[in-house]
């Protein structure tokens, strides 16, 4: 069995990335720097009532998501997005906020965010965390299916094989 355990570059940039953030401006540079990296798949709105609507319709691989919002905000949105994901499933979810205190980041944290930034943002740090996200969103994508062979028996884990013929020496 022959098993890819980390995504290619090629892969990693076919993931499906959603940005909600009230800042048109912020919004603008995280687009630029995913475009950079050679993310083509890219959704963003400055209107978070419309971010669950987004959500459902694009159903991404990464959401960067700005905290501090007109209703609903990034909690809430968290949430959400949290409650439209299949059970068993890693939504990878990289807040992004201007409010980077120790308790903002641990509440955003027990809340169910992956991971943490504060604004101003540095792109290139922007681009390590999406990368880490997205290759342990990977990972876990692997895992559930390796889990599904393992759990689908012998007998099928043996039809995926090559037959052996000859004699064993």
């Amino acid at each position: 069995m022959n098993i890819q355990l980390f995504p290619n570059a090629q892969q990693l940039c076919a993931a499906k990335v959603l940005i909600i953030d009230d800042e048109a401006a912020d919004i603008r540079v995280l687009e630029w720097t995913l475009r950079a990296a050679k993310f083509p798949n890219v959704r963003s709105s400055t209107d978070s009532t419309r971010a669950l609507e987004m959500f459902n319709e694009f159903q991404p691989d990464l959401v960067l998501l700005d905290l501090y919002m007109p209703q609903p905000d990034g909690f809430t949105l968290l949430k959400q997005f949290q409650q439209a994901t299949p059970a068993g499933e890693f939504l990878p979810v990289l807040v992004l906020t201007g409010y980077d205190t120790a308790e903002t980041r641990n509440q955003v944290m027990a809340a169910g965010a992956n991971d943490f930034l504060g604004k101003p943002i540095d792109c290139s740090e922007v681009m390590l965390r999406i990368r880490n996200l997205l290759q342990t969103l990977f990972l876990h994508r692997q895992a559930r299916e390796m889990q599904k062979q393992l759990e689908a028996g012998p007998a099928a884990r043996e039809a995926g094989r090559p037959a052996q013929t000859g004699r064993k020496a």
